[in-house]
């Protein structure tokens, strides 16, 4: 007779703990590591939901505190795990919800029949920490034939009734036996030790004494080497690290806390961190609301800036622009009338109590794992809603269409038509100036409209020099005989496009001087310039810079008259 292997059930607290024992503290203390604080946060957020009448939990700024009888300690941090396991790791997308065909079955002792369920799997950051097969939650018997998938001879009983259960309703038989009194399940292993009597072993991690360790690997932080990794380099570095019960389980809980997108075999995870752990269980309950379930469970957030968002800073800039949008953001009516930052919310969110920061983290998948392309800590949350806020307002055009001219349509692969506004959007989270990226895209793409775009250039570059007096006078300067020049060869006949590209191509301020008066003495009174418009204002110093701004707002403008000019003849 083969054995009935049985496993932890999945979805089902456990009952409650009937006997006495011993009365102890569990502490499990922030380390400073973002990955384990994430992880802890996250654990709190699932006691939450479960069973803890009898245990005490007590959340410090440094540390979470149970207490309670023994066994109540251990069936609470259980709980939490099937709790973890049923909302993280164990999902079906509609798509495998829809398709029953794909289903799987097992077999139920108690009802004394057949129960098909859909196929799991484990997505986004729980991807990443346990990308195993589905296994069985209870008990699973083994084929004594598994070609043909033939029950053993004790349960020849359930043959007949199994192979008519499965070609009613369209199933083929996937599992390595049939499947009894549960499904099956992805599910990471978890060991919990709640009593040590031992002592004199040393973490990795946190450096904790305890009585037994365990092999540190990817589901403790996705980006540490396994022990199979370290032997495979150098077979004479001796043993691997090794790591507690305690820093194993609070890896497992960070897809609890965290927000992520997949973009083709790239994988985009976003943590809110804070030094204080109170601060990053307030942040939870804050950001909670801002949370999206996809069908296909591509992401867990959406953002309104559109499509087309595949790389990781325009990704980031999508993500941080969600929160903007849902969290901080009042809008009594569509449009941008009713835009207004919530300083109160903002602050609350970023600041108050103790200073919060999200950790981006960018990965690509290689083969059967994930490797880490970036971790950038960005600690400017509060800049950028108040930057955006500041933008919509004062050119009043939402930032979705921003950033739409900064696609390039033309380019032949589709991760080359957002190379731009990827790297414009790098720029602007760092606080970077973007007028050459602008400059260059605007003369590059056959664009003929992007006037919002040249709006969000002028205010943001203001702003990043903001009390700056003589840069933004040189900057009005140089807009104003941009526009002179675009207006002039638009209206003129003996103007054309090519005077812009012409003007475009000078490397020094003598040679543009020199272009800007031939254009003059060839458009004659249609281009008339007022030397004061430019001179005290352009200097070799700032020729460069002075020039892009002339030239983007000069093809701005010549857009616009040309534009107008079409329109008028197509009236006639």
């Amino acid at each position: 007779m083969d054995e009935i292997y049985r496993l932890m059930p999945v979805s089902k607290q456990k009952q409650k703990s009937i006997k006495g024992g011993n009365q102890l503290e569990v502490e499990l203390r922030k380390h400073g590591h973002f990955w384990l604080d994430c992880g802890l946060t996250g654990l709190i957020k699932m006691l939450e939901q479960v069973d803890v009448e009898n245990v005490k939990i007590q959340v410090e700024d440094n540390a979470l505190t149970l207490s309670g009888n023994l066994d109540d300690i251990q069936m609470a941090l259980e709980n939490a795990c099937d709790l973890l396991v049923d909302k993280y790791y164990n999902l079906s997308t509609k798509k495998q919800i829809e398709e029953r065909s794909s289903y799987n079955f097992y077999y139920d002792t108690k009802r004394d029949e057949f129960v098909s369920f859909p196929k799991k799997k484990s997505v986004g950051i729980a991807g990443i920490i346990c990308n195993t097969y589905a296994r069985p939650t209870v008990g699973s018997i083994k084929w004594k034939d598994k070609k043909k998938c033939i029950l053993p001879d004790e349960y020849q009983h359930l043959q007949q009734r199994m192979e008519k259960f499965v070609s009613e309703n369209g199933l083929k038989i996937t599992t390595a036996g049939l499947l009894v009194d549960g499904p099956n399940a992805v599910q990471p292993k978890f060991r919990i030790v709640v009593d040590e009597k031992k002592k004199g072993k040393r973490c990795y991690l946190c450096g904790g004494e305890v009585g037994s360790l365990e092999d540190a690997n990817q589901t403790i932080f996705p980006f540490i080497t396994g022990s199979s990794g370290i032997l495979s380099f150098n077979s004479n570095a001796g043993g691997p690290e090794k790591i507690c019960w305690k820093c194993s389980l609070l890896g497992k809980f960070v897809p609890v806390v965290g927000f992520y997108s997949t973009q083709g075999g790239s994988l985009s995870i976003f943590l809110p961190y804070s030094p204080s752990l109170k601060k990053m269980c307030e942040a939870h309950d804050l950001l909670e609301s801002t949370k999206y379930t996809d069908d296909n469970l591509y992401r867990n957030y959406n953002h309104p800036l559109g499509g087309f968002y595949q790389h990781p800073y325009e990704i980031t800039y999508a993500f941080l622009y969600s929160l903007y949008d849902k969290c901080l953001l009042n809008q009594p009516e569509i449009g941008t009338d009713g835009i207004h930052l919530d300083m109160e919310a903002a602050l609350e969110l970023t600041y108050n109590t103790a200073p919060l920061e999200f950790y981006v983290i960018q990965t690509q998948k290689e083969g059967d794992t994930f490797a880490g392309k970036m971790i950038w800590p960005f600690r400017e949350t509060l800049y950028f809603f108040r930057l955006t806020e500041k933008i919509e307002k004062t050119i009043g055009v939402r930032m979705k269409e921003v950033l739409s001219y900064c696609v390039d349509y033309e380019a032949s692969k589709n991760e080359n038509k957002t190379l731009l506004r990827n790297r414009i959007c790098e720029r602007i989270l760092k606080k970077q100036s973007i007028l050459d990226l602008v400059e260059k895209h605007v003369f590059h793409t056959n664009i003929s409209y992007f006037k919002p775009l040249f709006d969000m250039l002028l205010i943001y570059e203001l702003l990043l020099r903001e009390g700056d007096m003589v840069f933004k006078e040189e900057q009005e300067a140089a807009v104003s005989l941009g526009k002179c020049i675009g207006r002039a060869v638009g209206n003129s006949d003996s103007g054309k496009k090519g005077d812009l590209f012409a003007l475009r191509k000078c490397r020094r301020k003598v040679d543009f001087l020199e272009q800007l008066n031939r254009l003059q003495f060839r458009l004659g009174n249609d281009f008339l310039v007022p030397k004061e418009v430019y001179e005290g204002k352009l200097t070799d110093d700032n020729f460069h810079e002075f020039k892009q701004f002339c030239m983007v707002a000069a093809l701005n403008t010549y857009n616009a008259v040309t534009s107008e000019k079409n329109k008028k003849k197509e009236a006639k």
